[in-house]
């Protein structure tokens, strides 16, 4: 299942975020450990490249600044438009010996228009200044736009897209009908464009003649970013996913991989000695119980703390997921890794974390004047027996087990809980028309670092069609009204105070929106979050490859978005053996295999977007973001800035 995740996430990378992406699927992932400590928020104040010599040194994090909390509604003045500067390294070469130029950054941007981009909702023009920098003209300032141009798209090549960068740029200039036939004949030629060769700027290309169904050769690129500083001559990568990875570890010929294991795979790799090290750090998602508000008493939130108190969920996260996921504590609605970013230490003081207790879940019951009848099983206020279906898609095998494991808590208990399995390919559908009394799904999802993905996701429509209060009979989801309180009493509206979370790019003035969702999510409890997946990502740290940072480095709290591996890579901090000859670096995914592999960026059977890991070793992104840090820390770019 890992397999889908990694598709999607390299999806991500090619389009913009807020253009929507693909639906992980659950996965395992590693043993969990300590929560982070308190950071600063996501800021953009800019920052100057730090040398690329070495993964980041372990600093203490600053406190997050406490922004006075809003006192009012927001009102319908949005953020002041803004220019977002990228000053681009100096003399940068493609592998094909052209300039990296800001030109090429325009004309991805152009191409971007021409396919309809969401991102141009935010845009309003990108301007190259010089060959080394770029001017974006933001009119609708947020954390999606501002992820989606300094970390997540790719930047094209002019020597193989220049054509059609050049047709999007007159397009553009001349306002086009995007849904013209003549726009649909260019972007028609471009996505049936097949080039001979990859044109990257990272320090590896694949090796056209090494693409098999079983292999890929990526070879140094000599004249691509950091390639000075990175010793290994070339990158292997088997095609496959753990069914053909283990075989490979257990001979000592896998260096890493990103695909999950379970908990037999991880016990086998350990076992070959101590140079085997399961890297974990969150894959900031993972699954939670929706309510349905049109079910009474389910609209109740005493029921739903209840809920919250009769299940175990260090039980139910190792019964789904073994060592590798660790139980929700704050129950905000996002991230466990988030919340010291964005609450601060009196707020988070504030939470309830619902520990496994079962006289607080009688006591909030019969508060209600529910009792328990003569079979066991609880009655609510209106002499109806408390027993309910719980919805779980079929091939989300770790949700399946989470949900079975719910139902026998809660029948123990006295809840009644009948789990029925569905297709996934239902979800959004039947999410939508809200056709479940209890629902097991993606609870929070993070595609970039920012509250607002989670909460766009599971309390309002967005992509999972999770919650629309004010939409028609029949399509208003869950059906969780806007107008809520936090558990101070405060008075706020969902929809207006996520809006106005994503506004602009001033975290401290974003916090207070965060703060009232999050203690409005965690007293009401519109979706009991479960648990959060961790990843399992096994290194052998002797064999080929040397100087890995020690597992419990803080880089590691980083998702595979910002990638640990990628990052420690690309610094040149990793090194060949003394045994390591070849200076091979191994490692596998399951990229397009031939005849459908080509290498057409556009493309979607391009076989150079191999996820959110490996892509960077071909296109290093402009910035990643730390979550130690709180902010995007400059990585190919030399310097951005907004003003």
């Amino acid at each position: 299942m890992k397999k889908h995740v990694l598709l999607a996430v390299a999806l991500i990378i090619v389009l913009a975020a807020m253009a929507g992406c693909a639906t992980p699927t659950p996965t395992p992932a590693p043993k969990p450990t300590e929560p982070p400590k308190p950071t600063a928020a996501p800021t953009a104040v800019p920052t100057k490249a730090p040398e690329p010599t070495k993964a980041p040194e372990p600093t203490k994090a600053p406190e997050p600044t406490k922004a006075p909390a809003p006192t009012t509604a927001p009102t319908a003045a949005g953020p002041q438009p803004v220019t977002l500067t990228i000053n681009l390294r100096k003399g940068m070469k493609w592998s094909d010996g052209t300039p990296f130029t800001a030109k090429e950054v325009v004309g991805t941007w152009n191409i971007l228009w021409m396919q309809s981009s969401a991102s141009w909702k935010m845009l309003t023009d990108v301007v190259a200044k010089d060959d080394n920098t770029v001017e974006f003209k933001i009119s609708k300032p947020g954390p999606a736009i501002l992820d989606t141009i300094i970390r997540s798209t790719i930047t094209r090549p002019y020597s193989q897209y220049g054509k059609w960068m050049d047709a999007a740029a007159q397009f553009r200039q001349a306002n086009a009908d995007r849904k013209s036939d003549a726009v649909k004949k260019v972007l028609d030629e471009m996505l049936a464009f097949r080039p001979a060769n990859p044109v990257v700027y990272g320090p590896y290309v694949i090796d056209p003649k090494s693409v098999t169904e079983a292999v890929v050769t990526m070879v140094k690129n000599p004249s691509g970013f950091n390639a000075d500083k990175i010793d290994f001559d070339k990158v292997t990568i088997y095609w496959g996913d753990t069914v053909q990875d283990m075989p490979l570890y257990l001979s000592g010929d896998m260096d890493y991989s990103s695909n999950a294991y379970s908990p037999a795979n991880l016990q086998a790799i350990r076992a070959l000695g101590n140079q085997m090290i399961v890297l974990g750090g969150p894959a900031t998602n993972g699954p939670g119980i929706y309510f349905n508000n049109d079910v009474y008493p389910l609209n109740k939130k005493e029921v739903r703390q209840a809920f919250a108190y009769i299940i175990d969920r260090v039980e139910n996260c190792k019964v789904a997921f073994g060592e590798s996921c660790r139980p929700v504590q704050y129950l905000v609605g996002f991230t466990d890794a988030a919340v010291p970013t964005w609450l601060s230490a009196d707020q988070m003081g504030k939470l309830t974390k619902y520990d496994k207790d079962w006289a607080k879940a009688e006591a909030l019951l019969t508060g209600l004047g529910f009792k328990k009848g003569s079979d066991g099983i609880w009655v609510d206020d209106k002499g109806k027996k408390m027993e309910y279906e719980l919805i779980v898609p079929a091939d989300f095998t770790e949700y399946l087990a989470s949900s079975e494991n719910v139902a026998q808590q809660m029948n123990k208990f006295g809840i009644k809980i009948t789990v029925k399995p569905y297709q996934s390919s239902e979800r959004n559908n039947v999410h939508k028309a809200g056709k479940y009394q209890l629902s097991m799904d993606i609870g929070f999802r993070f595609t970039y670092f920012h509250p607002y993905v989670s909460y766009d996701y599971n309390l309002r429509p967005g992509i999972g069609y999770k919650n629309d209060p004010e939409g028609p009979e029949g399509a208003r989801g869950m059906n969780l009204p806007y107008k809520q309180k936090t558990k101070e009493g405060k008075d706020i509206n969902i929809k207006e105070w996520v809006d106005k979370m994503a506004e602009g790019f001033d975290a401290n003035a974003q916090k207070p929106y965060v703060a009232d969702v999050a203690s409005f999510f965690n007293d009401s409890l519109p979706v009991l979050q479960m648990f959060e997946r961790y990843l399992t990502d096994p290194i052998d740290t002797k064999t080929r490859v040397t100087g890995w940072l020690p597992p419990d480095d803080k880089i590691y709290k980083n998702n595979q978005n910002n990638s640990p591996v990628a990052r420690q890579f690309l610094s040149g901090q990793l090194k060949p053996s003394a045994t390591n000859k070849t200076k091979e670096f191994k490692t596998s995914y399951p990229y397009v295999q031939p005849p459908k592999a080509n290498f057409n960026l556009y493309s979607t059977d391009n076989v150079m977007l191999m996820g959110a890991v490996l892509t960077n070793f071909e296109y290093p992104p402009f910035t990643y973001y730390d979550v130690n840090e709180g902010k995007y820390i400059p990585f190919f770019a030399e310097s951005w800035s907004i003003k």
